[in-house]
């Protein structure tokens, strides 16, 4: 664990500028993936630093609400490498809450209260991804979003238990989600499903989409309706933030880049997994972890099941101390309606290899995993001792934060380390715990209108916001029992 700690406080670092190749990001945008300006701008309002489904929602909300006011002159988005080529571009494109199942400990270490208002905030976010998926005919072919139904198999009984008792919670207490799950014995859902499970399953709705293809287009109307009051800067890497007002009193912030300086009188930081490069004091209160998608041939017995229902599988765990190989015993897939193709991902790693930045690399026991499980999972699809033909294997960095909720808001002095004067123009909406489709666009939209003065309207749980208090809070923001909890205390 001693190891394990100090290297989720090391330095993240930036993006990797050769990362494997994302299926979803195949082919990459044909006019935005690698858009510049001729000469980098010197100085704009606001400085976004990451291109993901975060950063593009702090631009929308932002041109949005500042365009009759002119308050905000100017946005420029700083991106390390391509457009949406970070975790939005690599994740498993599943549009589900991770809240019915996290609700008892949600309601026990913040409770009822605010465990309500993560699950409402959550539920509201992915409503509107389906909203933004389904706002145009273009964006709705780009997107491919879809409304499913998430078979969730559990192949141990106490984690099958803990889930039924944490979703009864979670009914009890949110009352409009009543009697949308349903609990399957492992009998039932061979049946109905063709799936196996050990203990039972539980049927609850979700989605899926495109990901890369519908940020990539939400940015290319916003650039075309808000140029030049926008600049998107790709493959220019912040590797530097420092602050002088005595220069420049309205861009105190000076943001460094391989392509020369930028001024910005505020800075947001919507980097995720990478947060605590540019904000050292972050480091083991946000921390990567590495996460790994698949792409694979559906055979024509396992049929095409992409507009009905999508997979998870879940067990405690599992750490194999003569490899020393960690399971988190999570994995989870949907298939391509058009195409058959099964998009599938989880983690089984060296421990060497979990909590690390680098997206150009696939570690080799999760390839084996995922390239042989579905065939164990699958009442039919492949004949005994068959695999599927797996196209592509890529990796993906999450941010993961030590209490498991997001970071969100204006960051205290504390942090950012740039001097009293310098500590209220830096914000942040990071840390979404490999769950970002119902955490992210909400949160950027709240980031967005929180610096501009706008009451977000409770869009934002309290627990979430980036305080002082919380990330002073030994016990909150320890990292040790963060990765107990991550890995399910097995080391």
């Amino acid at each position: 664990m001693a190891e394990l700690e100090a290297q989720a406080r090391h330095d993240p670092q930036l993006p990797r500028p050769d990362p494997t190749e994302s299926f979803w990001q195949i082919p990459p945008h044909p006019t935005l993936s690698e858009v510049q300006s001729e000469r980098l701008p010197e100085t704009t309002d606001i400085a976004i630093i990451g291109s993901g489904i975060t950063g593009c929602s702090i631009a929308t909300t932002l041109l949005e609400h500042s365009a009759q006011s002119l308050k905000i002159a100017s946005v420029t988005v700083l991106e390390a490498r391509t457009l949406t080529s970070g975790a939005t571009g690599r994740n498993g494109g599943v549009l589900t809450s991770f809240v019915p199942g996290d609700y008892k400990v949600l309601s026990e270490r913040f409770g009822h209260e605010q465990a309500v208002q993560i699950a409402r905030y959550a539920n509201r976010t992915l409503e509107k991804m389906h909203e933004l998926g389904n706002s145009s005919d273009e964006l709705k072919k780009a997107s491919e979003v879809r409304r499913l139904l998430d078979v969730i198999g559990f192949e141990d009984d106490e984690s099958f238990q803990a889930a039924v008792e944490s979703w009864r919670l979670y009914e009890e207490h949110v009352p409009e989600e009543r009697g949308k799950s349903r609990i399957l014995s492992a009998e039932e859902v061979e049946l109905e499903y063709g799936m196996r499970t050990a203990a039972g399953a539980i049927v609850w709705p979700n989605g899926a989409f495109w990901p890369y293809r519908l940020i990539t287009s939400l940015w290319a109307q916003l650039y075309a309706q808000n140029r030049p009051r926008l600049s998107i800067e790709t493959n220019t890497p912040v590797t530097l933030i420092a602050y002088d007002a005595g220069t420049n009193p309205t861009h105190p912030y000076i943001l460094h880049t391989p392509r020369g300086l930028v001024r910005a009188s505020k800075v947001i930081h919507a980097t995720n997994g990478h947060a605590g490069h540019l904000l050292p004091k972050l480091r083991g209160s946000i921390f990567p972890v590495r996460g790994t998608m698949s792409t694979q041939k559906a055979s024509p017995e396992f049929g095409r099941h992409g507009h009905r229902v999508s997979w998870s599988v879940i067990n405690s765990g599992d750490f194999d101390v003569a490899t020393n190989t960690i399971e988190l015993g999570l994995y989870y897939g949907n298939q391509n309606p058009y195409t058959g193709d099964i998009f599938f991902g989880g983690e089984k790693a060296k421990i060497g290899e979990l909590f690390v930045s680098d997206d150009s690399q696939v570690g080799a026991p999760c390839v084996e995993k995922l390239s042989t499980l579905l065939p164990s999972l699958f009442t039919r699809g492949w004949k005994d001792g068959a695999t599927p033909d797996v196209v592509k294997v890529w990796s993906g960095i999450m941010g993961f934060t030590a209490d498991r909720l997001p970071l969100v808001g204006c960051l205290p002095p504390c942090v950012t380390d740039r001097g009293q004067e310098g500590g209220e123009g830096e914000w942040i909406a990071a840390g979404f715990n490999g769950y970002g489709m119902p955490l992210c666009w909400s949160a950027g939209e709240a980031v967005a209108k929180m610096l501009l003065g706008i009451n977000p309207d409770n869009l934002l749980p309290e627990s979430f916001l980036a305080t002082k208090e919380r990330l002073q809070d030994s016990r909150r923001m320890a990292t040790g029992p963060a990765l107990q909890m991550l890995l399910g205390g097995h080391p």
